[in-house]
């Protein structure tokens, strides 16, 4: 292990001295930065299951002599003020100083998970807090923080997998982080095979079998067992309303619009998982113009808050009624057996190991109790079941059926945003006669009221679809014409017109 560390360190100082002489001459910004990781002259953690990032222990170990130090190299070329501190000892103040602060670990939370039984004797569970719902300084989350980190405020940023690899792809070039504001850059595109996973989804039925991609790290968790592994979150309606932002996908198991470099108000995910030390020179570039562009979010809360990852949208539904096909059944039977195959032919090899006397992998002490947990193969009607949902005791096994109703009825679905994937038709919404989304649907209700059509429907319906709570026409009549320009639908942020707040 000492080897290990001093290799790491060589690695380190052979990185200062070369970036520092390409930066030498140039002035800096005046931008403050804090970086919050784990602090080499700290004890190393020890983790009783899994490493951050799905590292093993020896990945782990190599890369804690190195991160800070090189993230601390870079910055400093490009910023006049530099700061860290180790995540175990940060808190929401030691920001405050600070133009823009870097996650690279979470810190120790705020409030400890929690569980929560409700009236109806389901249990919900409640996400640590590691921030304050108004943390309103701009922040850059290295991989999982993301996701560990934006659960509980009700950030898109969310944890939908811990997949991301080494490139990225679908990049908006003209982004701001690729123009400036420090430098300019033009990443480097190289044709590669398009990732298996996206062809599992609906979404990848046009993508090409080769596409564009940029190398953002040296090297990824498919090279190397003992990488980091990066984080994307869900892509689905991400962009639904002003406080958000997609800037790239990347490589991995999930479909095409999977995020892999995107903002939430203040929040910026950069779902890579290198340090400078494994960076490419451009991907530097891009990380430190970053930082340089979240300064303009300072205050930018996010207006729209996603408080449940696993809501549906009508993306998600979508996906689901394209789904409910012989030919998606066949392929999800051949995966659930390909899965089954592989976990018992790990088991085969754990059990050998065991037998003979040998010493399991880390990986493999990490999968050994879930080798006896192979996955049930479904029939036609209960795969139709689990698609369907709600739906399919209405429909049973006519999926044409149930295809024309979704069709027909598409502009009144509603997502429960307290729900797990879970969709309906608005009948309510559905009397109106304007689709649930556009804003002509506040305009009808609010007339309605004022003409004493049917009132009890459209408050219903204005108290569902917005965050308002008023009783008279007037009241109603008055919001709307004040903020009818600002008004936005947003399904992840609840599921509700709300009130562009930004100027």
């Amino acid at each position: 292990m000492k080897t290990v560390i001093k290799c790491c360190i060589w690695l380190v100082v052979a990185y200062f001295a070369t970036t520092n002489i390409a930066r030498s001459q140039q002035p800096k910004s005046p931008l403050k930065v804090l970086f919050v990781g784990y602090d080499p002259s700290q004890p190393m953690p020890v983790f009783k299951n899994r490493y951050p990032g799905e590292m093993t222990d020896v990945g782990f170990a190599a890369q804690y002599p190195v991160r800070m130090p090189a993230f601390k190299a870079l910055l400093d070329q490009y910023f006049t003020v530099v700061a860290t501190i180790d995540c175990r000892d940060w808190k929401p103040k030691d920001s405050d100083p600070y133009d823009v602060t870097i996650f690279d670990f979470k810190p120790a939370a705020l409030e400890p998970s929690r569980q929560e039984k409700k009236a109806n004797g389901e249990v919900d569970y409640i996400a640590a807090r590691y921030l304050p719902d108004n943390f309103s300084k701009p922040v850059i989350f290295i991989a999982s923080t993301a996701g560990e980190m934006g659960e509980r405020i009700g950030l898109k940023l969310d944890w939908l997998c811990l997949c991301l690899d080494a490139d990225a792809h679908h990049l908006n070039t003209h982004h701001a982080i690729f123009n400036g504001p420090l430098e300019k850059v033009t990443p480097t595109l190289e044709m590669k095979q398009t990732p298996a996973g996206i062809y599992e989804y609906t979404t990848g039925n046009t993508v090409p079998k080769q596409i564009p991609m940029w190398r953002v790290q040296k090297t990824g968790y498919l090279d190397s067992k003992d990488c980091r592994v990066g984080l994307v979150s869900r892509g689905n309606r991400f962009t639904d309303s002003p406080d958000a932002e997609v800037i790239s996908s990347g490589v991995c198991q999930k479909d095409v619009g999977a995020v892999a470099l995107g903002r939430h108000g203040n929040f910026f995910l950069w779902g890579f998982s290198a340090s400078p030390a494994d960076m490419t020179d451009v991907a530097k570039k891009v990380f430190v113009n970053t930082v340089a562009y979240m300064k303009q979010f300072d205050g930018k809360i996010p207006i729209a808050r996603k408080y449940n990852e696993r809501m549906a949208t009508t993306n998600d539904v979508k996906e689901i009624i394209a789904c409910a096909t012989k030919e998606k059944y066949m392929a999800e039977v051949k995966m659930l057996n390909d899965f089954n195959d592989a976990r018992k032919k790990q088991k085969k090899v754990v059990t050998e190991k065991l037998a003979a006397g040998q010493e399991l992998t880390f990986e493999e002490k990490q999968m050994q109790p879930y080798l006896d947990a192979l996955e049930p193969i479904p029939s036609w009607e209960d795969y139709l079941k689990q698609t369907m949902g709600p739906l399919a005791g209405q429909f049973g096994t006519d999926v044409a059926a149930y295809q024309q109703y979704m069709k027909e009825n598409f502009d009144y679905l509603y997502c429960d945003p307290q729900g797990f994937f879970t969709y309906s038709v608005d009948n309510d919404a559905k009397k109106i006669g304007v689709p649930n989304h556009n804003i002509q649907f506040l305009a009808t209700c609010i007339s309605m009221l004022q003409h004493n059509d049917q009132p009890d429907l459209a408050l219903k319906m204005l108290k569902k679809y917005t965050a308002q709570d008023f009783t008279t026409p007037g009241e109603w009549h008055s919001w709307f014409e004040q903020n009818k320009k600002k008004i936005f639908f947003t399904e992840t942020g609840g599921y509700k017109f709300l009130v562009n707040t930004y100027n």
